[in-house]
């Protein structure tokens, strides 16, 4: 792994703030204890999306409540010789997105696909919430703005890690029991039912 060290603490206080490993996939089965919801319902291609964009805004609005920043991680796909991130950051700055000059850039190697990871972390206004939630559901649709790559959002303050990993679930865990067990039983009937008795079994014992 090949961190910027200029702004490396973003980085390391994403690491420190969880137990585990917050960019592993599935998150949800590698980070025990957190929530699983279904986004997208039945209807056209726009209505899930815009279905997913309204449950998830209504969801992540409760997490960074009173927040005025948010923490993410951007992750790229690339080639072994291919660190390039202009396209994403392009697409970025026609979502509204500006990537601030204080920001953590690495790399890591999936060794099993032979690729690399790019990896872009910084704070952002939380004003952008919407917009950060449209790139991340873009990822599967052809719709633009769309940087094609995976978004993490991060309450670090309260110890919440956010992965909307398509239009049809987004995945939230962490530390904060208090805060998942509020998430939990306000948006009961938005839970996965694939995995319910699980997330059933963590905060009604």
């Amino acid at each position: 792994m090949h961190i910027n060290q200029e702004f490396s603490t973003i980085h390391s206080r994403i690491t420190s703030s969880f137990k585990h490993d917050v960019f592993a996939r599935p998150l949800f089965y590698t980070y025990p204890a957190g929530l699983r919801f279904e986004l997208s319902e039945s209807g056209s291609s726009l209505d899930q999306f815009m279905t997913a964009m309204r449950k998830a805004t209504s969801i992540c609005k409760d997490i960074f409540a009173r927040e005025a920043m948010i923490t993410v991680c951007l992750q790229k796909i690339v080639g072994a010789n291919r660190f390039s991130m202009k396209s994403v950051l392009r697409e970025l700055h026609t979502a509204g997105i500006s990537i601030p000059r204080q920001r953590c850039i690495w790399t890591a190697q999936d060794e099993d696909d032979q690729v690399y990871w790019v990896n872009l972390a910084f704070e952002i206004s939380s004003t952008t919430l919407q917009s950060l939630l449209w790139c991340a559901f873009a990822f599967d649709f052809s719709i633009r703005p769309n940087p094609h790559c995976k978004v993490y959002l991060f309450n670090l303050q309260k110890g919440i890690a956010i992965f909307p990993y398509d239009d049809r679930g987004m995945d939230v865990v962490g530390e904060n029991h208090e805060l998942l067990l509020h998430l939990y039983n306000k948006y009961n009937r938005q839970l996965l039912d694939y995995d319910r008795l699980a997330m059933d079994a963590t905060f009604t014992a």
